[in-house]
């Protein structure tokens, strides 16, 4: 009985800690960080954003954010009160997903987990309505 409380106890921690996950990303995905701790510095926001469908998202300071969806192209300004870093988040064909930030030390952890917060949200909902609006074309 304390086996079967302490499974559903974590399966419920799990599943809140993914609520604000579009869709989960498959369970299988294999995520390549370029900068070793770069994985620790995203959180949860790359795998987000595969299961969100995104392909790619381009960040570089100074310049508009790319993304990349089934659904096309999309660009928008950094958010405001957000350091602006450079990172890369690419989805290969073969279902992999790598992380890079040529900028990238565990000293500026903190920096960039705040720039993966902000960003990968705001690409996951502009991909979110121009999915609907596809789909309502």
């Amino acid at each position: 009985m304390r086996n079967v409380f302490a499974v559903a106890l974590i399966a419920v921690a799990l599943g809140a800690g993914m609520t604000h996950a579009q869709n989960p990303a498959p369970a299988n995905v294999t995520v390549k960080e370029v900068q070793p701790g770069l994985l620790e510095a995203t959180g949860p926001r790359v795998h987000d954003a595969v299961g969100a469908g995104i392909q790619k998202i381009t960040a570089a300071p100074g310049k508009q954010i790319s993304v990349q969806s089934p659904w096309g192209h999309i660009y928008f300004a950094w958010p405001k009160d957000v350091k602006q870093v450079a990172f890369t988040i690419e989805t290969a064909k073969n279902g992999g997903v790598t992380i890079s930030a040529p900028g990238f030390t565990v000293a500026k952890k903190d920096e960039y987990r705040a720039a993966f917060d902000a960003v990968v949200p705001m690409a996951i909902e502009k991909a979110k309505s121009q999915k609907e609006g596809k789909l309502k074309s």
